[in-house]
């Protein structure tokens, strides 16, 4: 007996559904519209049971139209936002109006694969002879949110690199004026020792602020479009990176070791050229007293190609290892000054052109800095 009336109740409901449904869209310019429209639509009675969906919103979530007619609207939700969701709808009902669903939210919707996406959502609702219709236009926005995010990033990258460049250009300018202005006073009877010391730092300054430039321009051509990447001869760039550091090379008598078996791989020379040159740079200011400097390759399993620059340097502590590649960490100030910049351009560079980074060290042994891109085909 139980079962029959369940059964008639199913009856009565599924009837229900269908004079409703009747009822809403026997004016085809209506169906019409709500086929049209790019947002989602979703009928639903004071239940939660869904009435109606349109194309968009079958073609959003994955589901056939037929197999969602009388389920829960749940469907479109996930399971942690059952409950809190249920109590939304009722409250919605004792009071309908037309407005923006979750302002100030992140709202989520699930397809049928579970997979989930955010949206926005905009309620209203239409009064039936049958009860009261509850209707939500929903909009996919992942696109949306991913510009967000990529123009949140590059805020960020903007914010550090305005930083660092403050920092470094205004340390290079102070050391070249007061050398300069030491040499042109007549107070200062120097000796052609001491000239030489004051020139060689006036060079030294007006090469870093070159190199400090380069790079923040470097960076402002760095558009969100894709390059082409093409094989590139990856021991030249290492020549070439290694000429643009002569002048430090020499004056800190750099032991520098170059495997002659340096593999060739897929990038974009202009960028992986300042990776060398911003990992090298490190090596020499940071290897030790007499800096020891290695560079080779090795391929991997997974069709990458290992590049490595191994100093011996003092090494970086474990709890700093997380945050060296990371420009935005609060901490960053804790590593050596004058990083931060070259270390944001290789994150970049890295991840414009699908590779990544890795870092192996041990305090007092030095350290090996490694990044990876892709072999030839």
């Amino acid at each position: 007996m139980e079962n029959q009336t369940e059964l008639l109740s199913e009856f009565k409901f599924q009837d229900e559904i269908a004079h409703t449904s009747g009822s809403l869209l026997n004016d085809i310019t209506i169906t019409t519209l709500l086929e049209s429209l790019a947002e989602g639509v979703i009928f639903i009675d004071e239940w939660g049971r869904i009435i109606f969906i349109n194309d968009r919103m079958a073609k959003l979530t994955g589901y056939d139209k037929h197999e969602v007619i009388g389920q829960h609207m749940n469907l479109f939700i996930p399971y942690k936002l059952h409950q809190i969701h249920h109590f939304h709808v009722k409250s919605f009902f004792k009071a309908p109006k037309i407005r923006p669903m979750g302002k100030e939210l992140e709202l989520i919707a699930k397809r049928k694969d579970n997979s989930t996406f955010p949206v926005e959502i905009s309620i209203s609702f239409l009064d039936m002879k049958s009860g009261k219709l509850g209707i939500a236009f929903l909009t996919d926005i992942t696109t949306r949110k991913k510009a967000e995010y990529e123009l949140k990033k590059r805020n960020q990258e903007l914010d550090a690199f305005a930083h660092t460049v403050a920092h470094d250009l205004n340390s290079s300018l102070a050391g070249t004026t007061g050398c300069s202005e030491i040499l042109t006073d007549p107070n200062y009877k120097l000796s052609k020792e001491e000239q030489d010391t004051y020139l060689k730092e006036i060079a030294r300054s007006s090469r870093k602020m070159t190199h400090i430039i380069s790079e923040l321009l470097l960076f402002a051509s760095m558009k969100k479009e894709d390059v082409d990447v093409v094989e590139i001869n990856m021991k030249e760039l290492i020549d070439s990176a290694c000429d643009r550091l002569k002048y430090q090379i020499i004056e800190r008598e750099v032991q520098l070791e170059i495997s002659e078996t340096i593999s060739n791989c897929l990038g974009y020379s202009l960028w992986v050229e300042e990776i060398w040159l911003n990992f090298i740079s490190n090596a020499i200011k940071y290897g030790g007293t007499n800096p020891k400097i290695k560079i080779y390759s090795s391929k991997t399993d997974n069709g990458y190609i290992k590049y490595s620059i191994e100093d011996n340097g003092e090494g970086v502590a474990d709890e700093l290892k997380c945050i060296i590649f990371n420009e935005h960490d609060k901490n960053k100030d804790k590593l050596t000054k004058g990083t931060g910049l070259g270390l944001s351009i290789v994150n970049r560079i890295i991840e414009k052109l699908d590779g990544h980074l890795s870092l192996e060290t041990k305090i007092g042994q030095g350290s090996i800095f490694s990044f990876y891109l892709k072999a030839l085909k």
